[in-house]
């Protein structure tokens, strides 16, 4: 397996760590691309020109970066010659069907793996807490804790958080 950590300009991304981790708990590869400009260039700015804001009050950054994530993942699929692809979202909310709709455009002919929607994987892992018990149990360290379990995405445009308690983030 190849795993893919895309910088869209997350301030605190230390990519020599991300990829040790990755190598750590199995990948047999482990990339980090830099794809700032690009998301600047062919997401932030047209986003910016056609005022892209929902609800007139939010900033689309967060859903706006699945794309270029979803696209760089493809690119780097088709490279390494896979015949799938995953994500990490949730089957709660957007952003699984961002990284779907972009995966099958760019590449109908790959596999799209979703775990949080194999009976399998919902079955042992439903929810948070569970998946924090495992990485506990294999000693693969991890940010969220109970007291805080949300997920953020911050990086050069935007910053929100999605509260795992909740059915869905507003971006």
């Amino acid at each position: 397996m190849t795993t893919l950590c895309v910088d869209l300009g997350q301030p605190d991304l230390d990519h020599n760590a991300v990829k040790a981790k990755a190598l750590k708990v199995g990948a047999k590869k482990a990339l980090v691309i830099d794809a700032r400009k690009d998301f600047v260039t062919n997401y932030i700015f047209p986003a910016i020109q056609a005022n892209a804001i929902y609800e007139d009050r939010y900033l689309m950054g967060t859903s706006l970066a699945r794309y270029p994530i979803a696209k760089t993942a493809i690119d780097v699929a088709l490279a390494e010659g896979a015949t799938a692809v995953s994500h990490g979202a949730t089957g709660k909310g957007n952003d699984q069907v961002r990284f779907e709709l972009t995966f099958n455009a760019l590449a109908p002919h790959l596999q799209v793996v979703t775990p949080w929607r194999d009976p399998a994987f919902f079955d042992r892992f439903q929810g948070r807490d569970d998946l924090m018990a495992y990485a506990k149990e294999k000693g693969i360290p991890v940010s969220h804790t109970k007291a805080k379990p949300y997920s953020s995405a911050r990086f050069g445009f935007r910053a929100s958080r999605a509260d795992a308690r909740r059915s869905s983030a507003s971006d």
